[in-house]
Parts: C-alpha cells; structure tokens; sequence
C-alpha cells in the first residue's frame, strides 16, 4: 500500500483495480502496483507479473531486490544471483518511453498480452517466476528497485536530464500537467529557478563551490494533493515557493544580501510587530525521520539537533518539533535543515506593515533592512514572508509586507560534533537455515531375542530455535543409495538391526519457512558386534539350596 498516505510512494507491491500513479524523483527504493497477472505451463507452471513502478519515463533501475535479496540480472533478464534463482526468475525493465513497445517474451508467452499493450509513459517491471517450493518458500515474492527517477528540464542548460536537484524538481512538478499543476513555461520565472537549482548544487554560492547542498530523492503518489506534495519537497530544501507578480518562484534556504533599505519615512501605517512566537510556535529541539541509502531505505530518524542556548532561555524546559523529512536522504542533509529550521525559528521578531512605492520592487524572499530609530533597529535584517498591492483608504498606492528578522549565521555550516549513528536491526534472512552437528555411537544388543547392531545419530545445532525439525538418512558406506531414518526434533535417531560393516549418515535442517539447509555428512561409522562370539562368562558358581541349584 502508499506510505503516509502516498507522500513516500509505494513501500511494497500494491494490488488493486484502480491504484494512484507513482511519481519518483531523484533516487529512491519503491515498490510498485501489480497491475496483471497471469499464469501459463503445465500446471501453471509459470506466472507472469507486471508491476508498473512510474506513470513517467524513469532514468534506470539501479538495483532489483526480491523481497531483502538484491538479484544480479544478465542482459537476457536471466536472474543469475542468488544462484537458486537462476533459471527460475526473469525480470525485464521498461523504462516507461513515450514510444515504449510490448515486451517480446510477454507478447510471446502470454496469448492474452499482445503488442498493443505498450504500457507508454509507464515505467514497469515484467517478471517471470517457475514454480519451486524451494526456491519461493513463501509463496509470491515482493519486488522493489532502486530507481533513478524522473528526467526533468534544466533551464541552465535547456536540456532535460535525469537529476535530484530539488528546485528543477519543483519546476517540473509546476509545469507538468499529467499530475502536477499544468502551468505554461511563460509563468514560471526561470532566471528565479537557475539560481535556486545553483543554490542547492552547491555549498558554497554564488561561488559555486563546495559539495551538494539539497537533493530531492523521494516518490509519492497522484493521491497527495499538490499542496501536500509542495509542502514535502520544499522540506527537502529547507525552502518556499510561491506565485506572484504573474509568475512562479522558489528560493531554497540560503542567505542573499539586502536589496533595499527601508527606514521610517517609507511607512505609510503603524508598525505591528511580534516579538516573540507563542508558546505553541517555538521550538528549541528538532527531531524527524528520513530514509536512504545509508539506512538501507528504512525510515530512520536523522540526528536530533538542539542548542542549549535555546533551551536555557525557554527555562530549561526542552520543546521539541517533529520535521520529517521524506525527500531527503542524507543523514548530513537532514541535519542541515533541522539546524537551519530551528536558527530561524528563533528568529521570532515580525512586522507587518504598510509601505510606500519604493517596496512595490520587492518581492517575497528579499532581504531587506529597516531601521526605525524610535525602535534602536539600525539597518536591521528582514525577510519579506508575504507581498501584496493595492489602494489605502485615501486611494493611495500602497505595497503591504509582512517582514521576519533574518541573519546570515543562520544559514552557516556549523560542525557541532554530533555523530549519525544508523538504529537499524539486523534481521535474519529467513532463507538462511542454521548449521547442524552429527555424532554417532554403535552398540550391540539383544532385541527380540535376536543379538543385532544399533547405531545412534546425534544431532545437534547451537540455534535450535530456528529450526523446526531435521530429516536424517543412511546407508552402507558401499551403496549409493541413502535410506531415510527419521524425521523430528534435534536429538537421536537409532538405526536398528544392521549388519557388521561400515555405515554413513546424514542429516538437514529445515527453519519455520520450510527452507531446507545443506546436508551435513558423518562417514564411516563402523557396526561390527556381530563377527566376535561374546567373552566368556567368569566367576560361575553354583549353590545348592535344598533340591535347587542356583546358577
């Protein structure tokens, strides 16, 4: 089913008769829809699976995993590894190419398949498994890839490349009309968008240095609604984005220098100011989840990030505000917007009020200063958070703002120390069947007053909790033949009335699934209380008690 309500895509394989579209971006591992099936062969030997992972073009399947093994694939679509697979699983890739064409080997395999089922513009997996008890202990497998997503437009270079660059995603998502908003190129302010998608390639800007700032690795599915979907990827850049003045526009969290400088003659209203946030709205812990690659894609909680400056002028008392992040899939990335979230949460001075025509240059996201003398701010620093225009009560023209102090060390790179440990589980694999330990003993004994052999295998495992029984089998050590002895729980199990010669044993595991493990061999175990006459009886005597005698 869709995670959090499709705002992380598909987990696992979803079923269904009319499933949402799965829209990837970046990197990410997802599941898909099952959306047919079908079984041929004798017996229904063979079923035919196709589980649709993209409504969109993808860049590539990186990685193919059944259930939590990754599969290696030949360029025949064979599964050569794990090798129990190999000649029992195929998987071809469909990209999802708007001149996609029916798979060959489905058309030919599957009569009701034929080529007018291209799938286009729908990136998909066909998967072909043999039946084998051993090999699909438990039934039908998951499947789930990890996938370099959708290709999206670059305006810096007007070409349209795959890329986990989040303001190019946005962009895309803003343009696209199968599932995002369907805007014209013309209403989406370019010269805006080259410098957020510089913003977030680099640490460093305008110098363009330094390593990836912000990326975008993450699926959802066409049930979020875009302001759910603009919420999520914006998180992934610690950013906004708004429309205005005739156009679109982003701005990833970065600082940008003043552009004008307002004072109080600019005023055309009082000032409303705020100084600090309620109760309810401040914050001096941040804390969260993302998933990638260093968390093998489960969800994790990034590094927590606090300051004990926050917390001593909140009286001590930690309040704590919950970012996930389902876009982001770096630890080092997560913890750069925490840090960035909290440093400008507690930039808690707002101001709103009325300006003249010299503000009507501003749009949302400048930096401007305002010194007002009356207040002791001298050319202080705000962020314009909203921008409208129209008539005062006297038909003046007036720009109306609302301004957030801002400060540039809010957007530093602070090492504080703190170390990203991964809180992952280790998990056994359920295809994995413990080892075992063989012993035996031999003894001759009278058993229905007949002199025989009798062996005793011992079996014996130090993870006797993952297995559920055992099947042992022997045989004389000159026949090819081995025959069963017995089917149970780890202990005994004695073969009786055998004949003077050398015996071999051997025995396996099965676990909770039905997963036989490897035999384990125990040769030459030698029977032979047969060839020698007992030893002779000592101290035999006789007493006569009476008319008895007693030996």
């Amino acid at each position: 089913k869709p995670s959090s309500q499709g705002n992380r895509g598909y987990d696992v394989n979803s079923f269904g008769s009319a499933l949402d579209h799965q829209v990837i971006y970046g990197l990410v591992k997802t599941g898909g829809a099952v959306v047919y099936d079908n079984t041929t062969g004798d017996n229904n030997k063979f079923l035919h699976r196709v589980i649709a992972f993209a409504g969109h073009e993808i860049e590539s399947y990186d990685e193919i995993y059944l259930d939590d093994e990754l599969l290696t694939i030949d360029g025949s679509g064979n599964v050569t590894s794990p090798s129990k697979y190999d000649g029992k699983l195929r998987i071809k890739k469909l990209l999802g190419s708007p001149t996609q064409v029916a798979d060959p080997d489905l058309v030919s395999e599957v009569a009701e398949w034929t080529s007018n089922h291209r799938l286009r513009g729908i990136a998909y997996l066909y998967v072909r498994m043999a039946f084998k008890a051993e090999v699909f202990p438990n039934g039908v497998p998951t499947f789930t890839s990890v996938i370099k997503g959708k290709k999206v437009y670059d305006p810096r270079t007007t070409t349209t490349v795959w890329s986990a660059n989040p303001a190019l995603c946005v962009r895309d998502y803003l343009t696209t009309s199968t599932y995002g908003l369907g805007e014209q190129a013309a209403n989406i302010d370019d010269v805006n968008f080259i410098v957020a998608a510089n913003v977030c390639d680099n640490l460093n800007y305008p110098t363009l240095t330094g390593g990836v700032k912000f990326t975008t690795n993450g699926a959802f599915t066409t049930a979020v609604t875009p302001y759910s979907f603009l919420n999520n990827i914006m998180s992934c850049m610690g950013g906004t984005v708004w429309y205005g003045q005739g156009k679109w526009r982003v701005k990833p969290a970065y600082y940008t220098a003043p552009v004008l400088a307002l004072t109080d003659d600019d005023l055309r209203s009082g000032l409303n100011i705020t100084t600090r946030h309620s109760r309810r709205d401040n914050f001096n812990t941040v804390k969260g989840t993302f998933k990638g690659s260093e968390t093998n894609w489960q969800v994790t909680d990034y590094p927590e990030f606090t300051n004990a400056t926050f917390v001593a002028e909140d009286n001590d008392q930690v309040s704590v505000v919950d970012l996930d992040l389902p876009f982001t899939s770096s630890s080092v990335i997560a913890r750069r917007i925490a840090r960035i979230t909290l440093e400008r949460n507690r930039q808690q001075i707002t101001v709103s009020a009325s300006f003249g025509m010299r503000a009507f240059q501003l749009q949302v996201g400048d930096n401007v200063t305002l010194t007002s003398t009356r207040r002791g701010w001298a050319a202080k620093e705000f962020e314009v958070t909203t921008w409208n225009f129209g008539l005062s009560g006297d038909n003046d023209l007036i720009t109306q703002m609302t301004l957030r102090e801002i400060t540039e060390s809010v957007f530093d790179e602070v090492d504080d120390g703190v170390v990203y440990s991964r809180g992952t589980t280790t998990v056994i694999s359920p295809f994995t069947v413990p080892n075992i330990g063989l012993g035996a003993t031999t003894r001759t004994q009278i058993l229905r007053e007949k002199l025989t052999n009798i062996a005793t295998l011992t079996v014996t495992s130090a993870a006797s909790d993952r297995i559920d029984y055992v099947e042992t089998e022997f045989k004389q050590a000159e026949s090819l033949v081995y025959i069963t002895l017995g089917t149970g729980q780890l202990g005994n199990f004695e073969a009786l009335d055998l004949d003077d010669g050398d015996y071999d044993f051997r025995a396996r595991a099965i676990n909770t699934f039905g997963v036989k493990g490897e035999w384990e061999y125990l040769l030459g175990i030698n029977a032979n209380g047969l060839l020698a006459p007992p030893a002779d009886i000592t101290n035999f005597v006789a007493e006569v008690n009476g008319s008895v005698i007693t030996l």
